[in-house]
């Protein structure tokens, strides 16, 4: 019964923080405390007292009021008030910096004084500041800075924005959950004057281990051999390689987590049998303690120790340990040091990845006895830890790896020799850095096997199941069909595989007919917020064209992840307005078109590829009727249903009044211009309703809009703009009014 009364108060409190945002919520749980302290008894008669469940209600409320507690907030003196301007500011640097994909040094940095200010003059009093900066600076600039030291820095100060396209990253949501309201583009770090505030930190040794790696086997090949042991975001990895570790379902391989500590601790306790329990468990704590340390607070290596140590624990005390009850217990230490970390998505895939590992492997090693002994393990844990963490893969990403099993199954003994090897050489390292040269040098075959692998499944066709992302009911329904299986597991059903398989056509429907439902009679415009080229999908049920110029960030943080949303892994056309672009790499590689045209005469990226569309050429997609108006400049007309579109680049007034020379232009209703300024005669032969640009532009450019009556939208301001012939014209910025009619 206290078995019982415990999993009910820690679920309650599970339960309370992971519904603290929803409205009125704790109310909520004011009478659910009462009702079921009465109720409940009368239902589970053999079930815990309603003391218990009033206790677990009130366990809830209190969750909830914890976590809407600790959400942060910026304080009155928040440096953020100084935002878009160029500032000066002095303070400490938190983080050891790292890459980012801009080739940018990154890092958290604690300010306590702004120095100067844009607006202010220059002989203004410092002005005393709290507040954390998400800071990014040139690496020739910040190759010095490390955690502890305190420097002054130079640049803009600016507001992070919320995404202006469809599933764009959140960054000021991601930054706000760390309490950054803020970021530093810095360009000048001011060296003189720097101190350190503290004399030793753990970011030494981690340095020390990176470089001996680093100076044993070369930047890449030295850096995986880093992320292996010590977790991928306290080192500078190439992003192609991490990129590739993540599209082909290793991505466990480079976070601290399980797979290290059991690694370490069966090292440990495999070494440990001469000295007896007691003497081994202490020496495996300390082990355990130093790693945590050495990687740092992340929540997937605190689980997996927590986790760990309460298998030493019973070691110590001679009693078994259900691993269940360890994971929950865990989960509740957690989120007691800190409740936000429910909503981080690492640490949900962590612990449901676990959970499948404790609760789904056995049932899977007994049914695969038909394996060898050695490889049933092996195929069980990926198999288990994917079938968990499935649901919430498609609900966030609308995809999984194809390859995932058997990246892990052909990769498990690199990394295995790899990772431990990697331990060996960084304790090496830490007492001499030529001896962890030497021997992390001995890992050079495993490693560039392991990358072998990687790259060679990476290249594989199909590398991803796309669909489209779950909703919420669609995630409860899978979890619930996975649970309902593992209990008919555990009761042993004559009939459990009548259970399975009507459960596995449930699971299919789940997941497939909402979505084929609502694509059955799709037909919708998307023009993405871009600054110099167009980006613009067309939607006919499954099939989608994109025009679009080629731009790698827009590429990257735009189109890739609206066609993972929508469950596109291969684009009907694709009309490119450029000649070439590195988005279109990046872009082929992942949704590769099945027609490819261009509007220039140029072949993209100088091979003659794409079919050249001459000026007059029509392609026709059912409700869908694109035509190449003019190839100098780009000009593209798009009939879609009942509403005509005009796609226009970056024009000069002069450019458009040559134009009309040379071509004649129907009425639209849409035009997507790229320009700066408007040429009046031109605004008056096509008269469009709406016109749709980047960002603003002068006010007396704007006059002939007026003059004609047309409706002017900022993409930077609206966000990307969506039409359907139900809705009209949509924009997407939630700083906006989002999701209203446009047109």
């Amino acid at each position: 019964m206290h078995r019982t009364a415990s999993l009910i108060i820690c679920l309650a409190y599970l339960l309370g923080i992971s519904l603290a945002r929803v409205p009125g919520i704790a109310y909520f749980w004011l009478l659910a405390a009462g009702v079921s302290a009465l109720a409940m008894p009368r239902v589970w008669r053999k079930g815990p007292r309603g003391g218990v469940w009033f206790g677990a209600g009130l366990v809830g409320f209190l969750g909830t009021v914890y976590l809407q507690a600790v959400i942060p907030q910026p304080a009155a003196d928040e440096v953020a008030r100084y935002a878009n301007q160029e500032v000066t500011v002095a303070g400490v640097v938190l983080d050891q910096p790292t890459l980012n994909r801009n080739q940018r040094l990154r890092f958290r940095f604690e300010t306590q004084t702004v120095l100067s200010l844009e607006s202010e003059e220059p002989a203004q009093e410092p002005v005393s500041v709290s507040g954390t900066l998400y800071v990014t600076v040139d690496p020739q600039q910040g190759q010095a800075l490390h955690p502890g030291l305190a420097v002054r820095l130079s640049g803009w100060l600016y507001e992070p924005s919320a995404p202006q396209n469809p599933t764009g990253f959140d960054f000021r949501d991601y930054l706000a959950r760390q309490g950054i309201f803020a970021g530093l583009r810095a360009e000048t770090v001011h060296w003189q004057g720097a101190t350190e505030t503290s004399a030793w930190g753990w970011w030494q040794l981690r340095d020390r281990i990176v470089a001996s790696h680093r100076q044993g086997l070369g930047t890449t090949r030295g850096s995986l051999v880093s992320a292996m042991v010590l977790g991928r975001q306290a080192v500078s990895l190439p992003y192609e390689v991490r990129d590739r570790f993540i599209d082909v379902g290793l991505a466990h391989a480079l976070a601290a987590s399980g797979f290290h500590v059991s690694l370490i601790l069966g090292t440990v306790l495999g070494l440990g049998k001469r000295w007896g329990d007691r003497r081994t468990v202490f020496v495996a704590t300390g082990v355990l303690l130093f790693y945590v340390g050495l990687v740092g607070w992340q929540p997937s290596v605190l689980r997996a120790a927590l986790m760990g140590f309460a298998g030493l624990l019973g070691l110590a005390l001679e009693r078994r340990v259900n691993p269940l009850g360890a994971l929950l217990l865990a989960a509740v230490i957690l989120l007691l040091l800190n409740p936000l970390w429910i909503e981080d998505l690492g640490f949900q895939l962590s612990f449901l990845a676990t959970l499948g590992l404790v609760v789904t492997v056995p049932g899977l090693v007994k049914a695969m006895d038909w394996c060898p002994p050695g490889l049933s393990p092996l195929l069980a844990v990926p198999v288990a830890a994917m079938l968990w963490t499935l649901p919430l893969q498609l609900a966030v990403f609308g995809q999984m790896p194809t390859y995932s099993i058997l990246a892990n199954l052909l990769a498990t003994p690199f990394l295995v020799v790899v990772t431990l090897g990697g331990f060996v050489s960084a304790i090496a390292a830490l007492m001499s850095p030529e001896l962890g040269q030497l021997l992390v040098w001995g890992l050079d075959y495993p490693v560039r096997g392991l990358l072998a692998i990687v790259t060679w499944i990476s290249q594989r066709p199909q590398g991803a199941i796309v669909v489209q992302p779950l909703q919420l009911w669609q995630v409860l329904g899978l979890y619930a069909l996975i649970g309902g299986g593992w209990l008919v597991q555990q009761q042993r059903y004559s009939r459990r595989h009548w259970f399975y398989g009507v459960g596995v056509v449930m699971a299919l429907l789940i997941l497939l007919l909402p979505g084929s439902l609502a694509k059955a009679n799709l037909l919708r415009v998307t023009v993405f917020a871009t600054n110099r080229e167009p980006a613009i999908a067309l939607q006919q049920g499954w099939n989608t064209t994109l025009i679009y110029g080629g731009d790698p960030q827009v590429t990257r943080y735009g189109v890739l992840p609206f066609l993972q949303q929508e469950g596109v892994n291969r684009l009907e056309a694709a009309i490119a307005t450029s000649s070439a672009g590195e988005g279109w790499d990046l872009l082929l590689a992942e949704a590769t078109p099945r027609s490819l045209y261009r509007l220039s005469e140029v072949g993209l990226f100088g091979d003659n590829g794409g079919t050249f569309l001459a000026p007059g050429t029509e392609l026709m997609q059912q409700s869908i009727q694109i035509t190449s108006q003019s190839n100098r400049p780009p000009i593209v007309r798009l009939q879609v249903g009942d509403r005509t579109w005009l796609v226009v680049g970056n024009l000069s007034p002069d450019q458009q009044r040559d134009l009309l020379q040379r071509h004649r232009f129907a009425a639209v209703d849409y035009l997507v211009f790229f320009g700066r300024r408007f040429e009046e005669a031109f605004l008056t032969e096509i008269r469009p309703t709406v016109i749709l640009m980047p960002s603003a532009i002068a006010a007396e450019a704007a006059e002939p809009v007026t003059d004609l009556g047309a409706r002017l939208l900022y993409l930077d301001e609206v966000g990307a703009i969506q039409w359907t012939s139900e809705t009209g014209l949509q924009g997407l910025l939630e700083t906006t009014p989002s999701r209203r009619d446009l047109s």
